[in-house]
């Protein structure tokens, strides 16, 4: 797990007040191939807490990328002393970890073997019956065995089908995904530039904006927007 750590302040603009935040904090893991950032402050003179979590596919941060709302992981939460700032995905990815299962599947091979339920000494029997000669009988007994298509058995696993498909494919086909209506209509942007030296990461700056839920005690949830983020950390630990 690496560390980051803010320079200088969080600074964003949210229904129509500037915040600029000091002390600064997040983390950047990496697990199942995909990395998750986190930046967070928590500021007591400007009486806020603040954070971003996002989750980028393994090696999204060798150059710039944008990432939002829509079809990323992305969240956001900022607390102050009248209420909650929060925007996350309309749209969540359904498991189907748990969804998945083994099925037995026959493939033609194209070939024929002999058929298990078939009785050629049935026949014998009842040549031998009419006195007929021994060669005579085995040989109509060949002739009228039984054959069936010889099938090969596989068990393949199956699941949802929207297994395998990338999260942009889930969302924008509908397949495989979940909706928090009470995020409808919010959105969310921030755009990563990363510098590097010597191969590492050293340092991540940013800006974000975007349309955002804010809830106010027992009063009904509004939307408002959320400006001029900025953001600029440095990075320890992270290869």
């Amino acid at each position: 797990m690496g560390q980051v750590f803010a320079e200088s302040e969080i600074s964003f603009q949210v229904a129509g007040r500037s915040y600029s935040l000091k002390g600064g904090q997040g983390a950047l893991t990496t697990k199942n191939g995909k990395m998750q950032l986190i930046i967070g402050a928590r500021d007591n003179t400007a009486k806020a807490a603040f954070a971003i979590t996002v989750e980028l596919p393994q090696g999204s941060l060798e150059t710039a990328t944008e990432v939002n709302s829509e079809y990323n992981a992305l969240s956001l939460v900022l607390m102050n002393h009248k209420g909650v700032y929060s925007v996350a995905p309309h749209t969540t990815l359904a498991r189907d970890d748990f969804m998945r299962y083994h099925k037995k599947e026959e493939i033609d091979t194209g070939k024929l073997e002999d058929d298990p339920e078939d009785h050629p000494e049935d026949y014998l029997h009842e040549c031998r019956g009419r006195l007929r000669f021994e060669d005579s009988c085995r040989k109509l007994a060949r002739e009228k065995k039984r054959k069936r298509k010889k099938l090969l058995v596989e068990y393949k696993k199956h699941g949802p089908t929207w297994v395998n498909k990338p999260r942009h494919e889930r969302i924008k086909s509908g397949d495989g995904i979940m909706r928090e209506e009470k995020y409808r209509d919010t959105t969310f942007v921030v755009r990563l530039n990363p510098t590097r030296a010597g191969g590492k990461l050293t340092e991540l700056s940013g800006t974000f904006a975007g349309m955002v839920l804010y809830n106010e005690g027992q009063a009904q949830a509004t939307r408002v927007p959320l400006q001029n983020g900025k953001f600029s950390i440095r990075v320890q630990n992270v290869p």
